[in-house]
């Protein structure tokens, strides 16, 4: 069957695009309101479109009381889906035109002719103007300005950063992640790239030379190992996007610029080492002179990034805020529903994990893209207000745009589904999106489909690694690889999603499945339990081991100082560290730590009379926790950007470079401290007896779940 299809308008393959995305029958009227045309033009066009439909063996079905949707095989569909992003349909839509004005703007140094525009796009002057009209309220969204001039043309003025931003979020509205893997693995197996690619993909991907997307791409393949985190598969190819914009304009002679006192403190970060080591790559293979404010940007673009999977996620002190902001979420939404979710120890760590390089983004102005917000809004409306309304309360000095709303409704939609019904199930689930998404399946899975017994959830770029051993891949993208035995269903699974996985699985333990490979069922007592070796058991009693010599020590130094009357910050913290005995050979130089610590971002815990001053230097010998009460409240930066009165400062020292055990036992002081309402009173009241033998319990509950 031929990819080409005879000339349509874009408004019927506007329709097209729309209806083959939907599963289920659509009143017309919400195609109508979807597409803004009356519903009279769409039972038009919808004669218009049978014919295209039939010749791919699709056909258009009309339900009485229910609507108009797609029917045929999967194979169908994406034929006709392909087709219609072949170049020989010319008329674009008037979102896909402005898109193509827009790279053509930012791509150019001078001011570009409206006329130019109008020869190329194929429409008249006054459509150009009438585009460009519409662009002013995207410009408005950027650090970017739109120059139009009578006679001059049309420019866009910005910062070299602003305008790679710009870029990277038009790919990102643009692509799904899974076109763009797709587009960059087929390279590396020497495939097309402009195979199944339509015109404005081609022209965003056009803005870098196709080389280097293969090639950076590659770069970071090969460095997975070294990179400081797992990344969800929308933040590596957030990171692909971001080094490859950089190097084609950096060979263009375009560089960034980034103030040198951030750069200073960017310098101290894990990030930064990765960053330069990608940098060194990437200079190499492109013989390239990158000048070291793009290790800057790289840096924050690590930082930014989102872990893709629950770890065995301990606290970082630097992110402690991002525990205090969980834990007030957490709170807020028990609170208006009534689910007892700040029990709830995955929830926890999965805010913490998501919310650290959240903040971050937010705080360094870093926009970030999700590409399921319309369907999060549309089917958890009512939880998507809560979570904002609790966003709202809790970050009462920073506004969360809606993408990152989004992110944090899939986790606690997550958490609420488990507390409904929780299985054990059985596949590889590969969602793009990262950790809340991917939660949000593998639970409804649970719920839906109990007749799977095991489930891993994996990301696109380990599938050829983790897919041996199972027999059933679900996907929330299309794979586009028949030697996977895969279904591909929406990140919420629907009813209809649920049904086509447990008829997989019936074709498959009924033998009629042609990919069916059948397992062993017998297993011994070995293959049952987890089987720990002689070396993973010894290495095990040695962190506990470590851990209790850490709390006692804690415990033992812990000290409620002697109250101060004076009201300015650096001299609290000198005084404090002038008696805290043994813990570090330099006074000042452990002062001049906090303070600095404290330059960079606000301490004080909001909502409370706490702040917690904590660093990590070569200068501290010992961990150490004290407590230093004030006579008067004192102003000081609170985490949240607001300013709190304080009576009670926190003075939490670690040792550099020791071992991870003794920092998760600082860590887990920070949690106890925002553990809840009565523990920040507590260590509030500066009552020193009762302080220790509450941070006594809580280490040995600590404890008790280490074993």
């Amino acid at each position: 069957m031929p990819l080409s299809i005879q000339y349509m308008t874009a408004r019927e393959r506007e329709l097209i695009h729309y209806l083959l995305r939907c599963e289920e029958e659509t009143p017309v009227s919400t195609v109508a309101k979807e597409l803004n045309v009356s519903s009279r033009t769409i039972h038009r066009d919808l004669k218009a479109i049978e014919k295209t439909l039939s010749t791919y063996n699709l056909e258009l079905i009309k339900a009485t009381g229910k609507g108009v949707k797609i029917q045929g095989s999967p194979e169908s569909r994406q034929e006709l889906e392909l087709a219609l992003l072949q170049p020989s349909v010319v008329e674009y839509t008037g979102e896909e035109r402005r898109t193509l004005i827009l790279c053509s703007l930012l791509e150019s140094a001078e001011p570009i002719k409206l006329n130019s525009l109008a020869i190329d796009l194929k429409v008249t002057v006054a459509t150009i103007s009438y585009d460009l009209d519409k662009l002013e309220e995207w410009f408005s969204t950027t650090n970017l300005e739109l120059v139009r001039r009578r006679g001059y043309g049309v420019k866009i003025d910005g910062t070299e950063s602003a305008k790679r931003s710009a870029m990277s979020h038009l790919i990102a509205e643009n692509f799904m992640e899974s076109d763009l893997f797709r587009v960059m693995r087929e390279s590396i197996k020497n495939k097309s790239l402009s195979s199944d690619t339509n015109t404005i993909s081609e022209r965003l991907l056009g803005m870098v030379e196709k080389d280097k997307w293969v090639t950076v791409e590659k770069i970071l393949a090969d460095m997975s190992d070294e990179l400081p985190y797992t990344f969800a598969d929308s933040a590596y190819i957030g990171l692909v996007v971001h080094l490859t914009l950089a190097m084609e304009r950096i060979s263009q002679g375009e560089n960034i610029e980034i103030n040198e006192a951030y750069l200073d403190s960017l310098r101290d970060t894990k990030e930064f080492d990765v960053a330069q080591l990608i940098i060194e790559k990437l200079e190499k293979v492109f013989q390239l002179t990158v000048p070291e404010a793009e290790i800057g940007y790289i840096t924050m673009h690590l930082r930014g990034a989102k872990l893709r999977e629950d770890q065995d996620h301990r606290l970082d002190l630097d992110h402690f805020s991002s525990a205090v902001y969980a834990r007030a979420l957490m709170k807020y939404i028990q609170d208006e529903t009534g689910e007892p979710l700040q029990e709830d120890d995955s929830l926890y760590q999965g805010l913490v994990a998501h919310l650290e390089p959240a903040l971050y983004r937010i705080h360094e102005n870093m926009t970030i893209h999700n590409p399921l917000l319309k369907e999060i809004k549309r089917d958890y409306f009512d939880l998507f207000q809560i979570v904002k309304n609790a966003a709202d309360k809790s970050f009462q000095e920073i506004e969360l745009p809606d993408s990152e709303i989004g992110f944090l409704v899939l986790h606690f939609g997550s958490a609420l589904e488990k507390i409904q019904n929780v299985h054990k199930v059985n596949a590889l689930v590969v969602c793009s999106s990262g950790i809340g998404s991917s939660k949000m399946l593998v639970t409804r899975l649970r719920k839906e489909v109990p007749e799977i017994d095991e489930l891993k959830n994996i990301s696109m770029m380990e599938l050829e690694q983790e897919h041996e051993g199972y027999d059933l891949i679900i996907s929330t993208l299309e794979l586009n690889n028949k030697e996977y035995p895969n279904i591909v269903v929406n990140p919420f699974l629907t009813e209809k999603d649920a049904g086509r996985v447990r008829q997989y699985i019936k074709q498959m333990t009924e033998g009629r499945h042609p990919r069916t490979r059948q397992k062993d069922n017998t297993q011994t007592v070995e293959d049952t339990k987890e089987y720990h070796s002689y070396e993973k058991m010894v290495q095990e009693i040695e962190s506990f081991q470590l851990y209790s010599k850490t709390i006692v020590q804690l415990l033992e130094t812990f000290r409620v100082l002697s109250r101060t009357g004076s009201t300015e910050v650096y001299s609290i913290l000198k005084e404090a560290c002038t008696v805290i005995e043994g813990s570090y050979s330099s006074k000042d130089e452990i002062t001049d730590k906090l303070w600095a610590r404290y330059e960079i971002g606000g301490v004080a815990i909001p909502d409370s009379r706490l702040a917690l001053f904590h660093t990590r230097s070569n200068v501290v010998h010992e961990p150490c926790f004290q407590i230093k009460p004030l006579s008067t409240a004192v102003p000081v930066h609170a985490m949240d950007g607001s300013i709190t009165n304080v009576n009670c400062f926190l003075i939490l020292l670690a040792p550099e470079n020791e071992p991870v055990e003794i920092y998760e036992v600082l860590s887990a002081i920070s949690e106890q401290v925002i553990a809840s309402e009565e523990a920040l009173t507590l260590f509030a009241s500066a009552d020193e007896t009762r302080i220790k033998e509450q941070m006594s319990q809580s280490f040995r509950d600590w404890l008790s779940k280490k074993l």
